[in-house]
């Protein structure tokens, strides 16, 4: 089997697991979130914090090979590597950030699950108060990475590139998840 299929499979397998937990997540930060102090500016509590949690490994993971697998695109010749190229202008701020603020927190589900205060839990909350601020602009960049994945998915199919077009496949259901 080659590596671009076998990633390709393993990227599908990652992104199963990452939805239910991801949605499953949601629902206990959001809950979560309701405890959190209002009375300090987001951006200074987050800068004032270093998060003593991490993002579940399979989300990383993921993130990691949809990295991989975009580079790889924007290597490609023609059409396929330019609309790579314009994905990955939108896609690379809008994963950093979600690194940053989204991902983390979902690293307490395990102990939250188990009815445990993990330790990080105030850095969590901060992060989901600066998501929460930031949602309207961060659905918004997913408009836009979905647009820019069709683009990429369309050059790669007139190209009869399968594997980007596979990765656009992918990614486009990996945007909607979130």
């Amino acid at each position: 089997m080659p590596d671009e299929v076998r990633e390709s499979l393993r990227f599908k397998e990652v992104a199963t697991r990452y939805r239910i937990g991801f949605l499953a997540a949601v629902v206990v930060l959001a809950v979560s979130a309701q405890e959190l102090p209002h009375g300090l500016n987001v951006p200074e509590r987050l800068s004032a914090q270093k998060p003593a949690i991490q993002t579940p490994q399979s989300l990383q993971t993921e993130h990691e090979a949809i990295h991989r697998a975009l580079v790889e695109a924007t290597k490609a010749p023609g059409g396929v590597g330019a609309a790579a190229r314009e994905l990955a202008a939108v896609l690379d701020p809008h994963f950093k950030r979600e690194d940053e603020i989204a991902l983390p927190p979902l690293g307490l589900l395990a102990p939250l699950a188990a009815g445990e205060r993990p330790a990080g839990m105030e850095a969590a909350l901060t992060m989901t108060d600066a998501l929460r601020m930031e949602r309207p602009r961060m659905l918004d960049e997913h408009k836009r990475i979905r647009a820019a994945t069709e683009k990429l998915r369309a050059a790669a199919r007139e190209a009869k590139a399968p594997v980007q077009e596979q990765f656009a496949e992918d990614l486009a259901r990996h945007a909607r998840t979130e």
